[in-house]
């Protein structure tokens, strides 16, 4: 992957961002493709960014311009905020366009699939064992409580077991 070139991605008709390839964050995207890819202006994004500063940690959601320089001379200003993945992704909590429902969903394909590599699935949950009594097992029990010599206790176990529907 070239750093130095920029990728021009479609996310919908009509609208494409501008991606930024990058050796630590794989990617990065300037506060004006992310607000537009939100469907929102970009003062509002920095609005966003500044209300919400506690949720956002330099260097792993967002980074200044000063920090890429070297790697995208002419396009960056050193004050200039690039989000990475991780920001665009956290971003995305806060923003409740209908726009961002679309750009979320393809942020996440992008995130997930980067470079053509699918993320593996989580395995599947563990199934609760739930201990049913199945009739099969119904019946076994039945045959240990045939073998209580004491009667009254036999047709308690009985009872309690087909549910009070014994008699």
């Amino acid at each position: 992957m070239n750093e130095k070139q920029p990728l021009m991605l479609q996310v919908t008709d009509g609208l494409s961002v501008t991606v930024l390839p990058h050796t630590s964050h794989e990617f990065l995207m300037s506060t004006q493709d992310v607000a537009r890819g939100y469907g929102i202006n970009d003062n509002s994004l920095r609005s966003q960014f500044s209300r919400l500063k506690d949720e956002f940690i330099e260097g792993k959601h967002f980074v200044r311009g000063a920090a890429i320089c070297s790697t995208y001379q002419r396009r960056v200003q050193p004050h200039q905020t690039f989000w990475t993945k991780r920001g665009v992704v956290r971003l995305g909590f806060f923003i409740k366009t209908e726009r961002a429902k679309l750009f979320r969903d393809w942020a996440e394909e992008l995130v997930l699939n980067v470079m053509g590599q699918k993320v593996p699935a989580l395995p599947p949950a563990p199934k609760r064992n739930h201990n049913r009594l199945t009739q099969e097992r119904l019946i076994d029990i039945l045959v240990d409580v045939c073998r209580i010599e004491d009667r009254e206790l036999r047709l308690s176990l009985t009872d309690k077991l087909m549910g009070g529907q014994q008699q």
